[in-house]
Formats: C-alpha cells, structure tokens, sequence
C-alpha cells in the first residue's frame, strides 16, 4: 500500500507555494496542475521504455517526494531567515467564522466525507468504466506501457487519458483498484476550492465565496460522480483551473508565469476529456481579444507559450493516436454529432438539452403536491419544435443509443441524472443579471457568463441528443456555480441565500444515501455487498456466467487468456476475476479485426498462444460456434453457460490438442 507516495509530492508542492504567497487556495490549486503535469511526464518517460511497473513508478515518485521536501525546507530556511511584516508577505484575509458559516462548511464536508466513502467502499462499476476507463487501465499495467494495443474496443486506445493515467498510478502502488474511485472525488475536492476562487474573482465576498462552494458541492451528478471512475470532474477540475487562470491573467497581465498556468490547465484538461475543447474555446477566445488589445503584435509570445505546453503536454497521446488512426483524434464519432445545422435546429437542441434537468418538482420533493411537470415541459418543448418547422426525434439530432426524445425525470444515476435545482438557479440568476445594471458593472462578469454559456450552445451546436448527455454538462454547472454564488449573494439578502443554502445541502441526500450504482443505506447498501458484486451492478446477468467462466479457465492452470466476442466490451470484471492478471496470467484480445490489430507485434508480452479463450457473445440468427481458428491454432467448445435468456452465452474455448 504504497498509494500515499504520490500524495506526499501534491502536498509538498502545495506547501512550497504556500511559502511563497500565503494562500493556501491558490497554492492548492497551481500544485494540482504541476502534479498532473508530474503524473503526465512520468507515465510517458516509464512507457517509452515499457518500465511502467511497481519498481519503477515507486522509484520516480519516491525522488520525486525528496527533491521536493529538499527544495521546501530550503525555502523554508530561506524564508525564515528574511523578515518579513505582514504587509510583505500577502495572504487571505483572516475571518471569523459565524456559526452559521460554520454550520454550512460542515455541511459540505459531510457531502465530501460521504462520497469518499462511497468512492472507497465500492468497486468500479460505471459501464463506460468496465468498457474502457478501468480496462484500458489492466491493459496499460500489463503491458508496462500506455503504448496502443490490439482490442475490439477501440474507445480504450483513443480516448483521452489523463484520468486513468491517475488511476493507474494509484493501482499499480496499491496492488489493486480500491483507490480508484478517488481520482473524480479529489477533483470533487478541488473544484470546490477552484470555482471559490473565482467567484472571489468576480467579485464575491466571503459569503458569496461560501454560497458558491455550497452551489457546487450540491450538485446531483457531480455527488455521483465524485465516487466514480469516468473523468467529467476531473476534466471539471482542470477547466476550473483554466477559468481562473483566465481571470488572473486579464487581470493581472500575461506574465510567463500566467501564460504557463494557462498553458499547463488546459493541456490537462484536454488530455483528459474531449469536451474541453468545446467548453474552454470561447475562454480562449477571450483570451485572445484581450491578448490583441492589451498586447497587440507581442500577443504571440504568451500563445506561443500556451500552445507549446498544450502540445507537450498531449504530445505523447497525440503521436499513438497519429500513428494508428491518422488522426491525433482517433477515431471520429460522427453517428454523436450532429448532421443538420441552422439557427432554428440550435434553439431546438438547447430546449433538449435543457430538458435533461427540468424535473424540478421532485427536485423539491414536490410531487404530493404539485404533479410532476416532466409531461408538461415534453409537450412545450414539441410545441417550440412545431413551431420552428422541427422534428423533436429527427434521427439526424438524436444519438443512436436513442430512438425517441422523452423529458427524463429525476434520476439518481450517475449517467443520466439532472440538476434541475442549480439549473433554476442559473436561470434565475441570469436573469437577475439582465434586470440589475449595478451587476452588469461589475468587473468580468458578464464576460465569464457569456464564456461559460457559449460553451453550453458550442455544444449543442455539436452534439446529438441523449439522456446520457447530461454526465456531460458537469463542467458547466460546476462553473457556473460561481457565477450564481455571486449573482446570488449581491442580488438577495442574506437570510434567503442562508435559507437557500440549507435548502441545497439538505435537499442533496438522495445522491449521496441513495446512489444506484453505490447505495449507502437499504438492504443493497456496498457494505452489504461483496466486492465482487459491485463490478456486475449494470450487468447483473453477466455474474454467474463471468465467475464459472473464470473458474473453468483456473481448473486449466491456463496462464495466456484471450478474449473475444460481440459483447465482450464488459470486460473489466474479468480482470477483478483473475487477481494475477499481468503478473502469472497474461489477458489479451483475440480475433481482432479492427485498426488496433497492427500494434500486436509490438508487445512481447501478448505474443504467446493462449490455451484458453473467453468469448462473451449475444446470437441473432447466428449458430453460436462450436470451433474456432486463432493464431493458426484450433479450440474447440470446452464450456459455456447462457447470461441472456438464451440470446446470449459465455463460452470457453481450450485447444483442441488439449481436449482429452
């Protein structure tokens, strides 16, 4: 258990900033983003050379931990040797904390400790997670390497990876995944300190500040995904991160250091996830007209900063993909974007996408009361369609995954639920900020509402409709948080935005207690529940099949695995059934037909024949195969078991020299 060596580097980093400028906030936030850049180098230094194992990783973040404990307590000597009077050494204003003030930071610690338990007592279990997140992850460990590999599932080789570079990182020093959940809570945790700091940007007081970490810390799908292992708070994380540095740098100049620090936060987020692209484009374009007027001709200095460090940052990732796919993209998802464009189709796509967050009586516990409006919203938001000469399920607009548009209603799944509370707030609070001129005076803000909200319609300019696309509004609303902590506390007096507050942390318990994939309480709460089970939450039909399946192969004494078949996407839950995967037992995929299938020379270690293989298949019309040739090798049918009624089976094959 060796997790905490990396931690002592964040925390290090942290205090050598605190040195320099007395803000424990700003000073947390600017380590996260040189520990990620960290993290980043040494994934790809240890991949070069396939040394991504045990030894080494402990190695690097171990001299890592030394130099910068060296380099603190020279500071430190330094320092104390200086003297220095208050007025010198800059830090955030001492305040005494009301009781109620008190009582609401202990509201958001509840939250967090919460979901810290929930991210710790529960195994991953998301189904994009035990499709690619988690098993990209078994695949990077097993190979040394973030090198590209054969798999059917290409979405593991493409995807952006910053997210599971840290989950990996943790798993290889613990020996298992039981700290991977808390790569999103962490950025859970430094979002909430990042999006204060920009509502003191924008002007807030120590209330709004309060008022704004309570905004963010309330969110629904933010307290669900805070104990999983996707990466939309973490790439919340680093645009947070790259909002504020935008702030600091329109305020305080592009010195080198800002333009680093916009450099460095938004590489990491765009090797995190794809949507950063979309939702720090309209910063950057603030960015740049502020760049053309305050700098003019020399505005291609600090761009030349930020572009260089995006780009080595993404470096690494941007070549595998070059390589394999020809695109440093990877693969295009054209069937998720959009195929028809026009002014009216975009107004049709905001009401949808809006519409994901519109169940606000249950929201508010409201439904013996007032009769859920989910109906009503479906029927205007036709209506607006109508009107505009649109069909609201034009397949064109909607996602594959869903054939028709419907108003979901309230969820507590960490894939599909909305945040009808805080989007009230934002629509509120939008419109306190067009009716009040004194608001429209203060300083950036309106310029941060526009960026934030330009990003929102970039997006639905973008991208087709699902119920899923909520997951991907979180960075939105985490920004925007500040945004409404604000408008909030400048536009109310302070007893409603207590009122308001307390409403918000009490109102958030069915996330917290009633999480579907990790549930605290009930007779199915994570406590309840073996380990084991937690990795078939979503795919409770797969459990007995997976375990026989594995056990059949154990009775072998088989040590190279492959695995194939038109369902075998769910495929993380294998490795958490063959503890010694990548140690004794190599996993692989076999039979692949896809572009990944020309990086199999290149790994050594997946080069021997399995003797046994697993294949997960749903049949149509097909006669589920007796025989199978891989590799010049012929396996026959030594085991299999339905998991789908009989549409579906798991089956293992074993060479057919080897069938006595």
């Amino acid at each position: 258990m060796f997790n905490f060596i990396p931690l002592i580097s964040l925390i290090f980093i942290g205090m050598i900033f605190q040195t320099r400028n007395n803000n424990w906030r700003d000073s947390l936030l600017l380590a996260l983003v040189v520990w990620g850049i960290i993290l980043t180098a040494i994934t790809e230094g240890l991949s070069l050379v396939r040394l991504l194992n045990f030894g080494a990783v402990m190695v690097l973040w171990s001299v890592t931990d030394i130099l910068l404990i060296a380099a603190y307590f020279r500071r430190f000597r330094k320092q104390d040797r200086q003297i220095k009077s208050d007025d010198e050494l800059p830090s955030e204003k001492k305040i005494n904390l009301s009781s109620f003030a008190l009582f609401l930071l202990i509201g958001v610690v509840i939250i967090v400790l919460s979901v810290a338990v929930l991210a710790v007592m529960s195994g991953p279990n998301n189904p994009d997670s035990m499709r690619y997140h988690m098993s990209r992850v078994a695949h990077w460990i097993q190979n040394s390497s973030v090198s590209h590999y054969p798999t059917h599932t290409v979405k593991q080789l493409y995807q952006n990876p910053w997210s599971e570079f840290a989950i990996m990182h943790f798993q290889i020093l613990s020996g298992g995944d039981r700290f991977a959940n808390l790569i999103q809570w962490g950025s859970m945790v430094g979002s909430l300190v990042g999006v204060s700091l920009i509502a003191r940007q924008l002007g807030a007081n120590f209330r709004g500040q309060l008022l704004t970490t309570v905004i963010c810390a309330t969110i629904p799908m933010g307290i669900l995904q805070g104990a999983s292992t996707q990466n939309d708070y973490v790439v919340a994380l680093w645009l947070v991160c790259f909002a504020y540095y935008t702030l600091v740098t329109v305020k305080e100049g592009a010195t080198i250091a800002n333009t680093s620090k916009l450099g460095a936060s938004l590489g990491l987020a765009i090797l995190t996830k794809g949507t950063a692209y979309i939702y720090a484009l309209p910063f950057c374009i603030w960015l740049g007209i502020w760049g053309i007027k305050t700098l003019r001709w020399q505005v291609w200095k600090p761009l030349i900063t930020v572009t260089v460090l995006i780009l080595a940052i993404n470096g690494g990732h941007y070549t595998r993909n070059l390589i394999l796919f020809a695109t440093p993209l990877g693969v295009p998802i054209e069937s998720e974007t959009n195929q028809a464009f026009s002014l009216s189709i975009l107004i049709g796509n905001i009401t949808k996408q809006l519409s994901l967050h519109a169940d606000i009586v249950r929201n508010l516990k409201l439904e013996k009361i007032i009769t859920p409006l989910t109906g009503i919203t479906e029927k205007a938001i036709k209506i607006i369609h109508g009107i505009l000469g649109l069909d609201v399920s034009d397949p064109r607009l909607m996602s594959p995954k869903a054939s028709r548009f419907y108003v979901p209603a309230i969820s507590t799944y960490e894939d599909t639920a909305g945040n009808p509370l805080h989007l009230l707030l934002i629509l509120l609070s939008t419109i306190f900020l067009a009716i009040n001129s004194r608001l429209k005076r203060q300083p950036y803000l309106v310029s941060y509402f526009l960026a934030v909200a330009a990003g929102f319609f970039f997006f639905c300019f973008l991208f087709t409709w699902s119920p899923w696309r909520c997951r991907l509004h979180l960075p939105l609303f985490v920004l925007l948080s500040a945004f409404v902590g604000v408008i909030l506390s400048k536009s109310l007096n302070y007893r409603i935005t207590n009122i308001l507050a307390v409403i918000l942390l009490l109102l958030s318990h069915p996330w917290i207690l009633n999480n579907k994939l990790k549930p605290l309480v009930g007779k199915d709460a994570i406590f309840n529940t073996p380990r084991i089970e937690h990795y078939f939450i979503t795919k409770k039909n797969l459990q007995t099949a997976y375990i026989e399946a594995s056990n059949v192969v154990k009775s072998q004494n088989c040590s190279t695995i492959g695995l194939m078949g038109n369902q075998i996407w769910y495929e993380y839950p294998l490795w958490a059934l063959f503890p010694q995967a990548g140690k004794t037992t190599i996993i692989k995929h076999v039979d692949v037909n896809n572009n990944s299938l020309e990086t199999a020379t290149q790994f050594p270690v997946n080069s021997s024949q399995p003797c046994a293989i697993i294949s997960v298949d749903r049949h149509s019309e097909e006669v589920p195969k007796k025989e199978l040739v891989i590799e010049e090798e012929i396996y026959d049918r030594y085991w299999s078991r339905d998991w789908d009624k009989g549409n579906g089976s798991v089956t293992v094959f074993v060479p057919q020299k080897d069938i006595e």
